[in-house]
């Protein structure tokens, strides 16, 4: 096993003033590569941390507990005078800030770009919204279903003759938060290069179009707005998910008329490679519910695992539709995913950031933080006296986790 990766950058201190998906995701990124990253928490807390950060319903709160790890927290009554004294003095010091708050909050505290910059002229300033910080829509609440929904992602996803349905997971969040690493990367790089500090405004509305960049570009190009077409693909065929005498799916995908040979030869279909219905990918897409009427019942006559050794040997793109469970007990996959350990009681592991650098993958050197666990100990870090500590705990305006009995 390879040592884990030296932490890239540990000269790095992020001011995390994010809650939810996409800003924790883009501040634990950082943090796994080894940035000093400082979570600030409201009195309320982040609303995606329970009472108990560990537990939500009695469940394990595994978003929090993913999303979170690497971090220190500290506890600040940022809308306090003393509050905003000591994350001016963050803000200072630090030299990359992320915040998702909704637009004109940031700036209603006083730490808006412009008032950042004044304080810390060479700060990466990064802000993650629903729709930026400009425009009729910047300041309208949103989260990741709602931009499915605004965005056409949730128009593409679904059967033709069925409802328009959201994407299981936290697609449009996660894709923002990747665009925002990728900008506090290149931002950090132009600093360094004597570009100065820099104003980052990422949007959901944006990454999801940015997904979609080449159906969007196809529509802009036509004017044909694309359908949902269910598990096909609308460029290929046969193509989709078809199910095995054992009730598995697998999906495959025929690239070329060189695959579709391969395909008939293994499918036991050789009188099918040459009919001019489906000679070329062309006509196949034309004839595809023909097609699909005589595949559909030979791959119910045998178990998914027999065809998809057929079609492997015949190198044939395929696949199981796997469910969780199914990857985690398959050993050839679990060997790809950046598993950790996130260091949280009856959590044996989670999902890291998906990099594997010299070999190895990031790991957890800290678990998520309670709510101001680290407050006394950044504060100090930032020259703060004792004294100076005790009375902002004292006043409210920085505070630490509650005492157990």
């Amino acid at each position: 096993m390879q040592n884990p990766p030296a932490p890239i950058l540990s000269d790095i201190t992020v001011i995390d003033m994010t809650e939810g998906v996409a800003g924790p995701c883009a501040a634990m990124t950082l943090a796994d590569m080894g940035a000093n990253v400082i979570k600030v928490e409201r009195p309320a807390g982040d609303w995606s941390r329970p009472n108990d950060h560990f537990h939500v319903d009695g469940e394990t709160n595994a978003q929090f507990i993913a999303l979170n790890r690497n971090k220190r927290d500290i506890g600040l009554d940022v809308a306090s005078a003393k509050g905003k004294a000591i994350l001016t003095r963050m803000v200072r010091g630090a030299d990359v800030l992320i915040s998702n708050y909704r637009p004109g909050v940031m700036a209603k505290l006083g730490f808006g770009y412009e008032d950042a910059k004044t304080i810390n002229d060479g700060l990466i300033y990064c802000t993650i919204s629903g729709f930026g910080q400009y425009g009729p829509y910047a300041a309208s609440p949103a989260s990741d279903t709602i931009i499915q929904a605004m965005s056409g992602v949730m128009s593409l996803v679904g059967e033709p003759d069925g409802p328009p349905l959201r994407v299981g997971f936290p697609l449009i969040d996660m894709a923002a938060a990747n665009a925002a690493v990728q900008g506090i990367l290149l931002s950090l790089y132009g600093r360094q290069n004597g570009h100065g500090g820099a104003n980052l405004d990422i949007s959901l509305m944006a990454a999801a179009a940015a997904m979609m960049s080449g159906g969007f570009t196809r529509y802009l190009a036509s004017g044909k707005v694309p359908k949902r077409q269910g598990n096909q693909n609308a460029t290929l065929a046969p193509a989709g998910a078809f199910q095995g005498a054992d009730g598995r799916y697998l999906t495959i995908a025929i690239l070329r008329d060189s695959h579709w040979r391969k395909f008939c030869s293994a499918m036991g279909l050789e009188d099918l490679t040459d009919d001019p219905r489906f000679q070329t990918n062309a006509v196949r897409v034309e004839n595809r519910a023909l097609l699909d009427d005589l595949i559909t019942p030979l791959f119910a006559s045998k178990p998914t695992a027999a065809w998809l050794k057929l079609l492997r040997e015949a190198d044939i793109l395929c696949g199981p539709i796997n469910d969780f469970a199914d990857v985690a007990a398959d050993p050839n996959l679990t060997a790809s995913l950046p598993l950790v350990d996130p260091l949280v009681p009856n959590v044996p592991r989670a999902v890291g950031v998906p990099i594997r650098r010299n070999g190895a993958y990031s790991t957890t050197q800290r678990p998520a933080p309670a709510k101001g666990e680290h407050t006394a100990e950044i504060l100090g870090e930032f020259g703060f006296s004792g004294d100076e500590i005790a009375l902002f705990l004292g006043n409210g305006a920085a505070f630490t986790p509650p005492v157990k009995s």
